[in-house]
C-alpha cells in the first residue's frame, strides 16, 4: 500500500511539471490521482480495522468457550460446598439441641457424636478470566450484558464467596479448640451453654449462606446460557 501512495504521488508531482498539458487538464489529472491515494488510505485503513475487529472476535469467542468449561466445573464445585453446609447445618442443629438423656441414649447405643464440623474451600477456575482482563481484552465482549454478567460473577460473587468460607473457619475453628480444650468430656462439653451460643451461630449462618452458594450457581448458569445464544447467532 506504501509502494502504491508513493507511485501516485509521484504521479502528481510530474503532472505538476507536465508542459504538455494545459492547467485544466493538470487540475484534473492531480485530482484524480488524489482520490486514488485517498481511496486507497481509506481502504487500507478499513481493512486494517476489519481485521484487527476479526481477531478480537475470534479471541473473545475462544475465550467464551473455554469460559463455559470453568463455569460448569464451578457449578459443580459450589454444589458440593452448599451440600457441605446443609449437612453441616443438619448436624450442628442436632448437636445443639442435644440433651442429657439424648447423649445417654447414644451411648448406650455404642454410638459417637459428630462434632458437626466440616472443611469448605470452594475451588473457583479463574486463571482463565484473569489472563483475560489483565491482557486488556475483556472489553472484546461485544455484548454488553454477558459482560458485565461475567465481571459481576468474578469481581463480586466469587470474592463473596471467599468471605463466607473465611468466616465459616473463624466460626468451627472457636467450636473445635472448645470442643478439644482441656480434659473433660466432650459430650459435657457441648451441653455448656457457650457451646450452645456457638452452635446456634454456625446453625444459624451454614443455613443463611447456602443461598449465597445457590446465587452463584444461578449466576454461572445464566453466563452459559449467554454464551450459548452467542454461538447460535
Amino acid at each position: 500500500m506504501q509502494e502504491e501512495i508513493i507511485k501516485h504521488t509521484k504521479k502528481i508531482y510530474s503532472e505538476m511539471n507536465n508542459k504538455k498539458h494545459s492547467f485544466s487538464e493538470k487540475v484534473k489529472e492531480v485530482l484524480t490521482e488524489i482520490l486514488i491515494i485517498v481511496f486507497a488510505v481509506t481502504l487500507s485503513i478499513w481493512l486494517h480495522s476489519w481485521s484487527e475487529e476479526k481477531h478480537q472476535q475470534e479471541d473473545a469467542q475462544s475465550f467464551l468457550i473455554g469460559l463455559k468449561d470453568d463455569l460448569q466445573n464451578d457449578i459443580s464445585n459450589l454444589e458440593d460446598t452448599k451440600n457441605i453446609l446443609n449437612k453441616t447445618q443438619q448436624q450442628v442443629f442436632f448437636n445443639s439441641h442435644l440433651t442429657p438423656e439424648k447423649i445417654d441414649s447414644i451411648k448406650a447405643n455404642h454410638q459417637q457424636i459428630n462434632s458437626g464440623t466440616n472443611f469448605i474451600n470452594t475451588l473457583v477456575n479463574n486463571g482463565r478470566y484473569e489472563g483475560f482482563k489483565s491482557s486488556g481484552k475483556i472489553n472484546n465482549i461485544e455484548n454488553q450484558n454477558l459482560r458485565n454478567s461475567i465481571l459481576s460473577y468474578y469481581q463480586q460473587t466469587i470474592p463473596q464467596i471467599a468471605l463466607v468460607e473465611g468466616a465459616y473457619e473463624k466460626l468451627t475453628s472457636r467450636y473445635v479448640d472448645l470442643l478439644m480444650s482441656g480434659d473433660e468430656d466432650i459430650n459435657k462439653t457441648i451441653l455448656k451453654k457457650k457451646t450452645k451460643i456457638i452452635l446456634s451461630g454456625i446453625d444459624n449462618f451454614t443455613q443463611y449462606n447456602q443461598k449465597t452458594y445457590e446465587d452463584a450457581i444461578k449466576q454461572a448458569r445464566d453466563i452459559i446460557k449467554e454464551i450459548d445464544k452467542i454461538e447460535t447467532e
